[in-house]
This record gives C-alpha cells, structure tokens and sequence, in this order.
C-alpha cells in the first residue's frame, strides 16, 4: 500500500476519478477555480494497492503557530474508494492516510463527507469524531415528472402552475451571453444578503468555470423584458445536476414563483437522463420548510475531525488558549479549534484557512432561490 500527493495539473488526477463515482467537487478544474479564488493549492491524496485505491482532494495549509492542516478542498470533496475495496482494505488505506500526513508534520484533517457518495463514514468514525450537520435535499430521478410534482406540496405545484401560466422561459444559456449581468446582479445580491467575502466570486471565477469545466457547467437565466431577471450556474457530473450559485434581480424577488426554476432544472435533469437532482441544505428555517415542501428523500451531511498529531495538535490548541483568554471548543464545533477566526497568533490576525464548520447550503441559499 503507497500513499502520495497529487498536484492539481497532474494528469493522473482525472484518469483515477474515472475509476470512481464523484461529483463536480472532486473534479481539478473546480477545485482550480477556487483555488485561484480563495488562495491556496488542492491536492489529492492517493492511497493505492493492487488496483485499489482511497481518493481525498485537500488544502494543506500552514497555521500561524506554525503547524500544518489539512482539510477537504471543497464542500463536497468527499474521501472515495474504489469499488470492490473491503472493509479491512479501507481501514487499513485510511490508516495509510493518516500515517502519510504525520509524516508531512499534518496535525489534523477535517473532512467533508457527500450525503450521495458512499465514503465509509463509519471506518473514518474509528480515527475522530463525525458531526452531523443536518439534512440535505435530493430528489431521486427514478420515475416520471408528474410523479416528482405529485410529491411536493401543494403550495409548489400552485407556483409549478403560475410560472407556467406567465410564460416565463427559464433555460440553458449555450453561449453564456449573459454570464457579465449574470454576475451584477450575483455581485448585488450577495452585497444585499450581507454574504461574506467567501462568497463574492468574481468574474473571473465564473469565467474560469465556463472555460475548464466543459459539458460539466451551464449558465441558466430568466430574461423579463429584455433584463436579466434571476440566472443560476448549473452542474452536471456523475449522474447529479445541481444549481451551485443563484442570484436575483431586486426588481423581480417577489414577481417570479421560485419553485418554477428548480422545477425546470428537474425536467431537464430528467432528459439528461441524471440519477439525483441534489439541492444541499438550509441555511435557515424557512428554506428548510420551502425545500422540504419537494422532496423526503433528506440524507444527512456529515463531517468527520481527526487528531493526527496529538502532541502538535494540544501545542497548538496551547498557543491558541493563551492568545484567546478562553479554552477551545469541542470537537463538534469549530475544528481545529485553533483556526477561528478574530485571534492573532504572533502579531497576526489569526484566521480560518483550510477548515471551519460544515456549511450544508448553496450559495443560491443565500440567495433566497
């Protein structure tokens, strides 16, 4: 059993995703787009033996009291394994892991799991603790659209039938003519809901997205009048479509039913003959109830926190306590407890790089779409 470190334009990257079911989170040309975004480079552990292998995209990142953390790259980076691995081959490939990372001075690792995609939880569970974070929104594509309509509530299929009735056209922009007023009216929606800098992707970011995803990404909009109304960006890989980032124009917040859209995406879903329609969590109440109105199917998001240098790890948790004034949290909070935010660590401003709390909603979420 070997483990490496795969850069982000190394070939090998895409030929092992191919031997695995994954979603847009694992792919390099995602991950590179955030990355050129947030700072930092991802990376993919490889864990491989005789055909078998354990996949983990990460960020390793330095922490200001000088130890290094690892964390999942993206929101849905979830660790896979080949199939036909046991569970004894997967214990000993996550012990492989772990043993690799120490080995690089890692103190910690903070994984994301993918409520869609099998990542043994449960063998990860025997190295840390696995916090859940509550239920996530899929619709399974497995019958008919009438069928999916028939299971929402009847408040949805009220507003399925008034956008409908208004004749609005919301659908695939091929040629990403409106990607520049798409990102306006992003830009002022998430200024209007207050979003952090996390979320304020650039241009830049969505063009780099259209240019290096391919058939994997598709600009959707909804034009009144020749103004741009409300746009998504939507994914496509492994058999899931989901909306990642949605924004909408002030003017229009309360004139268009939203249920309309998500119900145009199902349709199309449907015709790209997809498995899931994932729409993630809630970021409050509300959505919550409005998501729960489509669908039962509401798998749960998990993360998991591992300790892999104990003595590292309680040093740095030390240095972060005499700088704080206080003690850190549990593990089921913000992890590693000495990467939150608003503490300076040797006269710098001590903030998260590569992990924090779980966060179970889109940026469309934020969006209030």
């Amino acid at each position: 059993m070997h483990a490496n470190l795969l850069d982000i334009g190394d070939e090998r990257w895409d030929a092992l995703l191919a031997t695995v079911q994954h979603d847009v989170d694992h792919l390099p040309a995602y991950l590179a787009a955030h990355d050129a975004f947030r700072g930092g480079a991802s990376q993919l552990a490889v864990v491989e033996d005789d055909g078998r292998a354990l996949l983990v995209p990460l960020r390793i990142q330095h922490s200001d009291g000088g130890s290094l953390d690892a964390a999942s790259s993206e929101v849905r980076s979830a660790p896979l394994f080949t199939d036909g691995t046991s569970v004894e081959w997967r214990r000993e490939a996550i012990r492989e892991l772990l043993m690799f990372l120490r080995s690089r001075d890692v103190a910690s690792l903070f994984l994301r799991f993918h409520p869609l995609l099998e990542s043994s939880v449960g063998e990860f569970s025997r190295s840390g603790a696995v916090v859940k974070h509550g239920p996530t929104f899929n619709i399974k594509l497995d019958r008919s659209l009438d069928d999916i309509r028939s299971g929402m509530s009847k408040s949805h299929r009220r507003g399925i039938r008034k956008f409908q009735a208004a004749g609005y056209d919301y659908a695939p922009d091929p040629d990403w003519e409106w990607l520049a007023d798409f990102h306006t009216i992003y830009a002022q929606t998430m200024e209007r809901v207050g979003a952090s800098d996390d979320f304020r992707f650039t241009l830049d970011y969505f063009e780099r997205l259209r240019d290096t995803l391919g058939e994997h990404v598709s600009l959707w909009t909804l034009e009144v009048d020749g103004v741009l109304a409300m746009g998504s960006i939507v994914t496509e890989c492994g058999g899931t479509v989901q909306g990642l980032y949605g924004a909408m124009n002030h003017e229009f917040h309360k004139e268009i039913p939203h249920i309309g859209t998500y119900d145009a995406e199902v349709q199309w879903a449907l015709s790209r003959r997809a498995q899931n329609y994932f729409f993630d969590g809630a970021a409050y109440e509300l959505l919550r109830r409005f998501k729960a109105g489509m669908t039962e199917h509401r798998p749960v998001a998990v993360s998991a926190r591992i300790v892999i240098d104990p003595v590292e790890f309680g040093r740095q948790c030390a240095l972060w306590e005499r700088a704080a004034g206080r003690s850190v949290s549990h593990a089921d909070e913000f992890f590693p407890p000495y990467r939150q935010p608003g503490v300076s660590l040797g006269g710098e401003s001590h903030v998260p790089g590569c992990s924090a709390d779980d966060h179970s909603a889109t940026i469309r979420d934020l969006a209030g779409l």
